[in-house]
């Protein structure tokens, strides 16, 4: 008799609330992707078809668009109630509203929602249930949730989570690894760490060692895990990736519901290991899957319910506003020059992380924008020195988390230069900088706080808060503009330019 049973096991990544399909602009023709409905469609296929499916996901269920924003997350967990989850980590923007919502959303899943690497600060008292042992088809499965130091103190708004202590989650993951292994068939890790997404409308080729570097180097290091499904780059491995000195299976999707990972495993269970594998991301296209009734019901719940507020017109796009991580953008001057105007700052800086959609031609409603900058992010004036203000750009210049959107400055980069010399040529409102005289910037509260890492706005002194929140700024300006016809206007000029791998 065969001690080999058949598992497959679901999976999603970084959901962000996309209720609704998205246009997959890095696809030839631009097809219409995911939508919560079409997911829920392509699940219960499977379900129905094999004997024992697990459905699990590796963070970021919340923060996107509208419908997850005027309902701090709910709504998402409730689709993804809906969908019926058997677990998830916590990633870095299920804080987006603070650590009491925190509390509320895994309150209200109907799934455990795991993570073993946050505490309260100054204690040992975990934030989450670290893991949880699942059974399907006489398989007992261990799924450890963890969430990455990096991601926690870099791309979480620092106010938010004061009360929380992020630590390394390496050496908690091989105990939690080594408690539950004598007890269970399979060992799964659901992460959230590693390099954070790159927020732009186009994309580029993935190199898993690269940019899933930190969580190849986990399942190199940690022995016992047999698969690592993991989130926050927003990147896909099209095939699971076998990390060779461990055997650990590594998987990910691109993130917004446009595709379901899809692994059918062969478990030895007398051996306790996986005998064998077959996997693949499956694309969800909207338009050739029939949406599932029950979660298509939960979707227009939450739309007829916000639809009054998020449909509000303000303006009107002649073309697409895009973004674009490694330079500028159109949508990055048009954020940047909203706060400008009402700060009367010399420069504007914002992150090119925060802006999280494009916005199609055609009527630009509230919704639209809330969903391009979905975070209560309030505008800071400050004053640099030049010299300081030139670290600033050196930071941004080195590309490492994309370069910073700006309004009324202007800038050469050579990025095959030296670091600290990337920057051939700056400008501020037309005139070379000057590293003797002071000015005046403003920026949101997440950028000058050292989020996605740009840590030379430490320098800057006499720190005011407006208390304006970023998006209220760029909706009010859209109505003053009324029609939007975008251009670039050369504020980042890349030399000598190389491929960005």
């Amino acid at each position: 008799m065969s001690d080999k049973i058949e598992l497959t096991i679901l999976y999603t990544n970084d959901f962000h609330a996309q209720d609704k399909p998205v246009k997959a602009t890095w696809i030839e023709g631009e097809p219409m992707m995911g939508g919560a409905a079409h997911m829920a469609s392509y699940i219960n296929k499977i379900r129905r078809c094999e004997p024992n499916v697990l459905v699990l996901d590796a963070g970021d269920i919340i923060t996107g668009p509208a419908i997850s924003f005027l309902t701090n997350g709910e709504a998402p967990v409730d689709l993804f109630n809906a969908i019926g989850f058997d677990a998830s980590c916590i990633g870095n923007h299920e804080f987006d509203h603070g650590v009491p919502n925190a509390r509320k959303l895994i309150a209200q899943a109907q799934f455990p929602f795991l993570s073993g690497s946050i505490f309260y600060k100054g204690t040992n008292i975990l934030f989450a249930k670290p893991y949880e042992i699942l059974e399907k088809g006489g398989l007992k499965i261990g799924v450890i949730g963890i969430h990455g130091k990096k991601a926690g103190y870099e791309t979480i708004q620092v106010d938010l989570v004061q009360d929380l202590d992020f630590r390394e989650q390496e050496s908690l993951l091989q105990e939690y690894v080594n408690l539950i292994r004598p007890h269970v068939d399979l060992v799964i890790v659901l992460a959230h760490e590693g390099v954070p997404a790159e927020q732009s409308t186009t994309d580029r080729e993935v190199h898993v060692e690269e940019d899933f570097e930190e969580d190849v180097r986990m399942c190199r290091n940690v022995k016992g895990i047999d698969l690592m499904i993991t989130g926050h780059a927003h990147k896909s491995i099209t095939n699971p990736y076998v990390v060779k000195e461990t055997g650990t299976l590594l998987c990910s999707t691109r993130g917004l519901g446009t595709f379901v990972g899809y692994l059918k495993l062969q478990v030895d269970k007398s051996e306790k290991k996986i005998a064998s594998y077959e996997g693949h991301l499956e694309p969800i296209y909207s338009e050739q899957i029939e949406p599932d009734p029950v979660v298509e019901a939960r979707v227009q719940y939450w739309d007829d319910r916000l639809k009054q507020l998020i449909d509000q017109k303000i303006g009107y796009a002649e073309e697409a506003l895009t973004r674009n991580y490694f330079g500028e953008s159109v949508l990055g001057n048009i954020i940047t020059d909203a706060v400008r105007l009402y700060t009367e700052a010399d420069i504007v800086f914002t992150n090119p992380g925060g802006l999280r959609a494009d916005v199609e031609q055609g009527d630009i409603t509230v919704g639209h924008i809330i969903n391009v900058v979905p975070f209560n992010n309030n505008v800071l004036i400050m004053e640099m020195t030049g010299n300081d203000l030139k670290e600033v750009l050196e930071q941004s210049a080195k590309m490492s988390a994309g370069v910073l959107e700006q309004s009324g400055a202007t800038m050469v980069i050579d990025p095959t230069a030296e670091s600290g010399s990337f920057i051939v040529e700056a400008l501020v409102n037309g005139q070379p900088l000057d590293e003797n005289r002071t000015y005046k910037i403003a920026s949101d509260d997440f950028t000058c706080k050292g989020g996605d890492g740009f840590t030379a706005f430490a320098a800057a002194t006499g720190i005011k808060d407006t208390s304006m929140i970023m998006r209220d700024l760029v909706i009010e300006h859209i109505r003053k503009l009324g029609h939007i016809k975008p251009h670039l206007e050369n504020r980042i000029v890349v030399t000598n330019s190389i491929s960005i791998t």
